[in-house]
């Protein structure tokens, strides 16, 4: 288990607790939306509090950077390499088991769509979910589209540079920044010398199975998430600024379709004004205080 890396913030209400609760129960079909917020309980860092990824200054990697930079392929993989060590062993917490014991007892019908790429939502047994940015567990080729695991690339990684990991002393080490992508800080002179694996089909680059900063999600993704909202009755957002579009359009799309929407999330978002209801709160808090009260209703 990775240490939490959850902000500071004040407990729910009774009576926001309460009025959540009733909202979520009133729903048939409850749509939940997902960011990095959920995922701090189980040591990854958010992206927007005071404490995460980009207030510490991370800069995470743009898509054009990978796809045509050799030199930001290197850097990345060896980053990740580090990083990969300790992101794997995130575990689920009680924000994601409570929606488990939604979706069980069915109040979350129309599904689940995910911001987070740590495949938490899955692990924790959601059925229904969408990975609206892709897998960090797993690596594609950009030549040839072939599929393989983050694991395996690891293992590649690691049989490859065995002189460069000595050298640096990063076999093992820990992360000196872990970081909400699931890289880590590493300077110039660790970075250099690092070989980076080819696809093992055609040879093309590998990818971790992830949507970059300045990519485009798969209109195949995008679909079926619109279809989500356009099912919902209600939109659950937890964890999430939703400053990306790629996320805040879902919340646009369920206002106008006057779909209610109840927003868990410490600091801002862009849906304040869409919002039917806010709780600036943990969103382990909330969840289990909302869970308690539907088991006891």
């Amino acid at each position: 288990m990775l240490v939490s890396r959850a902000p500071s913030a004040l407990k729910p209400s009774a009576v926001q607790l309460d009025t959540l609760t009733a909202l979520i129960m009133q729903s048939s079909r409850l749509l939940a939306l997902t960011g990095a917020g959920i995922s701090t309980h189980s040591g990854i860092p958010d992206y927007r509090s005071p404490h995460g990824s980009y207030s510490r200054g991370h800069r995470p990697i743009q898509h054009s950077e990978f796809v045509k930079d050799a030199s930001m392929r290197t850097r990345y993989w060896a980053r990740s390499f580090v990083g990969w060590e300790f992101f794997s062993r995130a575990q689920p917490n009680a924000a994601h088991r409570a929606l488990v014991a939604l979706e069980a007892r069915g109040h979350i019908c129309a599904g689940l769509i995910t911001q987070n790429v740590d495949g938490l939502h899955q692990a924790a047994g959601s059925k229904s979910c969408i990975d609206l940015h892709g897998r960090i567990d797993a690596v594609e080729c950009l030549g040839c589209g072939h599929r393989s695991s983050r694991a395996s690339m690891q293992e590649r990684l690691r049989k490859d540079n065995a002189a460069w990991l000595q050298s640096t002393g990063l076999l093992g080490a820990l992360p000196v920044e872990l970081r909400a992508d699931g890289d880590s800080q590493l300077n110039d002179e660790q970075i250099r010398g690092l070989r980076v694996p080819a696809c093992e089909v055609c040879g093309g680059i590998l990818k971790p199975a992830v949507t970059f900063f300045g990519g485009s999600v798969p209109n195949e993704v995008v679909q079926r998430a619109r279809a989500a909202v356009l099912a919902a009755d209600c939109l659950l957002v937890i964890g999430s600024s939703l400053q990306v579009f790629s996320a805040f359009r879902f919340a646009r799309q369920a206002a106008q379709e006057k779909v209610p929407i109840a927003i868990i999330n410490i600091g801002e978002t862009r849906a304040d004004d869409l919002a039917t209801m806010r709780i600036e709160c943990d969103a382990v808090d909330v969840m289990e205080g909302v869970l308690s009260r539907i088991i006891r209703s």
